[in-house]
């Protein structure tokens, strides 16, 4: 079993969403046999969705013309069960993207 504090180093370093699901799968492992404590599958958790989001943020920048940082932070904030839905997500941008533009556009 890997040591966690290389496992989370990993799991940051991840460059997509297949490497982050191979770290969630391994962790979950651990988890099952009693390896890793609560405070460490907390740890995990905030690590994953780190990644997750910035990964999810990535895919969407690649079909919307907008500030990468405005979208991470869209999907870092997006509900959880739009997430796991591509074009849910996708549409969620959008919407939160033009709430945004007229926002702007009206001061």
């Amino acid at each position: 079993m890997k040591n966690f504090q290389t496992l989370i180093d990993e799991t940051l370093q991840a460059e997509d969403i297949e490497e982050l699901e191979s770290a969630a799968d391994l962790f979950q492992f651990g988890i099952e046999k009693g390896h890793y404590n609560k405070r460490q599958a907390d740890e995990f958790n905030t690590a994953y969705w780190k990644v997750k989001n910035k990964c999810l943020a990535y895919e969407i920048a690649e079909q919307v013309k907008a500030n990468t940082l405005d979208i991470i932070y869209i999907v870092s904030n997006a509900p959880a069960n739009i997430k796991s839905n591509s074009s849910d997500l996708l549409d969620y941008v959008n919407g939160r993207l033009k709430a945004l533009k007229g926002k702007i556009n009206n001061r």
